[in-house]
């Protein structure tokens, strides 16, 4: 992984790895194999939102509201793609994966970057290592 996505959390950085890895996958597909790549991107980014947005929560992270609304503004453009892709509007598509990497470089290193400390502050992680953090209904837990 860049140096630039490793916030030395691993349950983070594997999360970033994942998306790195995805999006080269957007980057390399052909024009038939487009949607699905750009659809399983789209797919991690809600997955990967909406399980920070429950760490923030679940640690009353005093950012949340401005990372949660990135999120969410990201996402619901993110998915706009989705649609753009099914319409045979590639090129578009290729130009946002590429607007979405710069945004998630920069997200990373700001947002998910302050997150992170938070996090190892409250000496969080998730309570099933397995998991990454990031299967739906994954149990946390802050050490005190």
């Amino acid at each position: 992984m860049a140096a630039s996505l490793s916030l030395e959390l691993p349950f983070m950085d594997r999360a970033h790895e994942q998306f790195t890895a995805l999006l080269k996958r957007v980057d390399e597909a052909g024009d038939a194999e487009l949607p699905a790549a750009w659809a399983r991107v789209v797919d991690l980014a809600a997955e990967s939102f909406a399980r920070e947005d429950e760490w923030m929560h679940a640690t009353r992270f005093s950012c949340r509201k401005d990372h949660t609304l990135q999120h969410r503004v990201v996402l619901e453009v993110m998915r706009e793609g989705v649609v753009q892709a099914r319409e045979g509007q590639l090129l578009q598509v290729r130009q946002m994966a590429w607007q979405f990497r710069d945004w998630y470089h920069k997200h990373v290193q700001s947002m998910d970057a302050a997150l992170a400390l938070h996090l190892r502050g409250a000496r969080f992680e998730p309570a099933n290592r397995g998991d990454d953090g990031l299967r739906e209904g994954a149990l946390m837990r802050v050490s005190g």
